[in-house]
């Protein structure tokens, strides 16, 4: 073979190895920091987090060890799970190390179809807050964001009187939704209208759960769900996480003294959600209900 055919033979090779490799490379996946969904990073929302952490788990020695500080710190990350089909829910976590908690967030997104309903948040929802399960470095991915302590202050302090309460249409399904869980333990319905009032814990934007407080019979009531409360949706189809606490009888020093069990609160956790339904909450007589909503529960 000819000098120049061996030459063209070997470019034609060299061509075709580089355009296979051009057609091989996958372009490269966005880093774990960067893949951090950006709503979580933003400052009025992590605020918000703080501000609910601040109402209903912060203690005293907690808030000493942040105020000190210059800077709060957030690790903000994704998290990965396996999802049912269809399902579009984003997960994450906010870390704050210089308190040791754990925030679990969801941005609810799929279909139940046996309701043929859409569930949808408007933004992260604040699932769950674990203590002391955060580790001593910020996890593989995480994204670190660091917020002036002044101007978290500042923040907390314009907002400490801000309570906002049910609107007129999501506290009549409220009513409802009280009748029919009292209704289930036989409490609330035969007593007289003056022993029926309930004080309505303030909302908040980064949370879905309502807290209820019947000072007559001692009863905390707690309403959870993944879809916005506001939604119809969520009470008409009984999508919602309800659960009555006696507080002469389910309340406990600490979860371990009933592991694994939900039935129980704590003394802590019943001192918060009382300073938030008397001292911040809404004052509300539940009323009879309609015949419509009679017949509605039959």
């Amino acid at each position: 073979m000819s000098r120049g055919k061996v030459f063209v033979a070997g470019l034609s090779l060299t061509l075709a190895v580089l355009l296979s490799a051009c057609r091989s490379v996958a372009p490269a996946k966005p880093s774990g920091a960067s893949a951090v969904p950006s709503e979580l990073v933003q400052q009025p929302y992590l605020f918000e987090v703080v501000r609910y952490l601040y109402r209903w788990q912060l203690d005293e020695a907690e808030v000493d060890r942040i105020v000190g500080a210059k800077k709060v710190v957030f690790w903000v990350r994704r998290v990965e799970v396996p999802l049912d089909p269809g399902d579009r829910s984003a997960l994450g976590e906010i870390l704050m190390p210089q308190v040791g908690l754990r925030v679990k967030v969801k941005k609810a997104d799929y279909r139940i179809e046996e309701l043929n309903t859409e569930v949808k948040s408007a933004n992260f929802r604040i699932t769950q807050v674990i203590r002391g399960d955060v580790p001593a470095r910020a996890p593989q991915g995480a994204k670190v964001i660091e917020v002036d302590m002044q101007a978290m202050r500042d923040y907390l302090f314009r907002t400490r009187a801000q309570h906002d309460y049910p609107d007129p249409a999501l506290a009549a399904r409220l009513q409802q939704a009280l009748r029919k869980e009292a209704a289930k333990e036989g409490i609330l319905t035969n007593v007289p209208a003056g022993e029926k009032i309930v004080h309505i814990a303030p909302l908040s934007p980064v949370a879905n759960e309502i807290w209820v407080f019947w000072e007559a019979g001692r009863k905390l009531f707690s309403f959870a769900s993944d879809i916005d409360l506001a939604n119809p949706a969520v009470w008409e189809h009984e999508t919602l996480l309800a659960r009555i606490y006696d507080l002469d009888q389910q309340v406990v020093v600490s979860h371990e003294e009933a592991p694994g069990s939900n039935r129980f609160l704590t003394r802590n956790e019943v001192s918060r959600a009382l300073f938030n339904c008397l001292l911040f909450g809404q004052r509300l007589t539940v009323q009879p209900p309609t015949p419509e909503q009679a017949l509605s529960t039959k």
